[in-house]
């Protein structure tokens, strides 16, 4: 799956995938962690991308993370609920309304909840690949 051509809400269980990416680098978790949010945020603000918005929701209480409005990525905390339960409420919440959406997660029982909703769903290496740096 590739990043739609039309005005998405990208839902990002953002811990889950910054973890996917952990070992990978060998980094602290807040490295990746900004490292990533600075990506899509600079993807965000590529005309072929930035007709969406991306929601990255992360478990826990408020953290610094940095801003959490940049150009069209917003980040939250799940507080009390965890980021699943935030993204399923927030898809259905969504689908119901009929604006398309797309959850990011490789949690296997979030996926078929929301498949079973109608929602669209990618696994969070997939999303990350999909996009393509300008050229300079």
């Amino acid at each position: 799956m590739y990043i739609t051509t039309k005005p998405t809400v990208y839902l990002i269980d953002g811990l889950n995938l910054v973890r996917s990416f952990l070992y990978e680098f060998a980094r602290s978790e807040e490295e990746v962690t900004n490292d990533f949010l600075d990506f899509l945020t600079e993807m965000s603000q590529d005309p072929r991308y930035e007709m969406h918005t991306y929601e990255v929701i992360f478990d826990g209480t408020f953290r610094p993370v940095g801003p959490l409005y940049r150009a069209g990525v917003h980040i939250s905390f799940a507080e009390e609920n965890s980021a699943d339960e935030v993204i399923y409420e927030r898809a259905s919440y969504l689908a119901q309304t009929n604006q398309r959406v797309i959850a990011v997660t490789d949690d296997r029982g979030l996926q078929d909840n929301l498949k079973a909703l109608g929602v669209k769903v990618q696994f969070c290496r997939k999303f990350y690949n999909s996009f393509k740096p300008a050229e300079k």
